[in-house]
């Protein structure tokens, strides 16, 4: 079984900023001039941390309203990007059938790369009408998968081995049979190498007039700069609740995937993720 990854910031932000925003924009226009007012309960020990009656660091204050402002950069070149997707869906070719190899490809389960539209989304395409190649078996239990794609790099290796293969067999027959089966998968592959580079050439000629690398970059650069916004604040001390909270608000955007799988381990990772999504829970509701 292939094993996890965690995304960067840019994947998982999307999903979280909603939360993080909403606290942090609560946050940052209270935090620096009003201190906390805890409950009897909690006075004593907010007194005893010194987190009672101070107003919070203007470093962290201005460090988290730069991590909030990074968050809305990466949330708009997310946008643009799939806005783009949608206008150019359209013109975007599929793979030809006879370059489809391994199935559930958006898994990690090979090491080809799986079939994506003009921003780097995986295609999950429809099997039903995949006869060439797929079994009736195989689409009736995969009605839809990403498929991973027979390059005109991998085409070309495969041609050069069949073509320094030597005929096998133990008999004349079973030679020969060998024989035909080989120059068989030799002309099948030389016409993939074909069919894969006028599909790569494409697909690389629309990349370049839609702008679709430049927008990739820009989620990539929005993405490091929100990395590093979260790293600022996380560089700052806090004084208040509240600053804790946006402590933990910008380390539950940037760790989010992180965070989502190891929340239920018992281990000292699951213990920290908890009490950091926590940390952001209760200061939120102290800053509203």
């Amino acid at each position: 079984m292939p094993n996890k990854t965690i995304p960067a910031a840019a994947e998982a932000m999307p999903h979280a900023t909603r939360r993080a925003l909403l606290f942090g924009l609560a946050a940052v226009s209270t935090a620096a001039a009003v201190a906390v007012a805890p409950d009897a309960h909690g006075a004593g020990a907010l007194t005893s941390l010194g987190l009672h009656d101070q107003a919070e660091s203007p470093e962290l204050t201005s460090a988290y309203q730069s991590f909030c402002d990074a968050c809305v950069d990466l949330k708009e070149a997310h946008q643009a990007r799939e806005w783009l997707a949608d206008e150019w869906k359209h013109r975007w070719p599929l793979a030809p059938e006879a370059l489809l190899w391994g199935a559930n490809a958006q898994n990690g389960s090979y090491l080809d790369d799986g079939e994506r539209d003009i921003i780097g989304r995986f295609i999950m395409r429809d099997t039903a009408d995949l006869t060439k190649r797929m079994s009736a078996k195989f689409r009736r239990a995969t009605p839809r998968t990403c498929f991973s794609i027979l390059t005109s790099s991998r085409a070309r290796e495969i041609v050069e081995k069949w073509k320094q293969s030597s005929p096998k067999g133990r008999t004349v027959k079973a030679r020969v049979r060998h024989q035909s089966f080989r120059d068989k998968m030799i002309r099948e592959y030389e016409m993939n190498i074909g069919l894969a580079e006028k599909y790569e050439a494409e697909t690389a000629r629309l990349r370049e007039i839609s702008g679709a690398d430049a927008a990739r970059l820009r989620v990539k650069e929005a993405d490091d700069r929100l990395l590093k916004a979260s790293n600022e604040v996380s560089q700052c001390p806090a004084y208040t609740v509240a600053g804790l909270g946006m402590k933990a608000a910008a380390l539950t955007v940037t760790a989010s995937e992180l965070m989502k799988i190891t929340k239920s381990d018992d281990s000292p990772l699951g213990q920290l993720a908890r009490f950091i999504d926590s940390v952001a829970e209760v200061a939120g509701r102290a800053a509203v």
